[in-house]
């Protein structure tokens, strides 16, 4: 029995038939551009607005996309999961690196976390932040 299963897996490999949550390749595999651009908040919560650039991958599906060095203040890590259809619900993990372009001025180094919804289309994107601040996110492919 055990023999039959590996047959049909090993099949179902070489024939493209595997689904890409068994790892096999997605229509949206490759590298890719993030350019993540948030405006100006003026209001309370006043931060300067930036436009950061940074490489990404998508295997099996899922997205990985890191700016800076990991655990240095600037630095972001996006990810999660690219739907077949396109359709993505991503998290930015990050650290603040000048609190006058962080809500409420955050400490340099402070831990901070959001979602954002994206759709991937052929070998395009676009994304927005989650919340208050409306940061918008654009894919391109490599």
């Amino acid at each position: 029995m055990l023999r039959v299963a590996a047959a049909i897996v090993l099949f179902a490999a070489s024939h493209g038939l595997a689904s890409a949550a068994d790892g096999d390749a997605s229509p949206y595999d490759g590298k890719w551009n993030v350019t993540l651009t948030c405006p100006p908040l003026h209001d309370d919560e006043d931060a300067k607005g930036y436009v950061h650039r940074f490489p990404g991958e998508i295997r099996s599906g899922v997205l990985s996309a890191t700016h800076g060095k990991e655990g240095e203040p600037g630095w972001h890590f996006l990810s999660g999961p690219i739907g077949g259809d396109g359709t993505a619900e991503l998290t930015l993990h990050g650290l603040v690196n000048n609190p006058e372009y962080a809500i409420h001025h955050a400490q340099r180094g402070k831990p901070y976390v959001y979602r954002v919804r994206a759709r991937f289309e052929g070998s395009s994107g676009v994304g927005r932040r989650i919340g208050k601040r409306q940061c918008e996110f654009l894919f391109q492919r490599a």
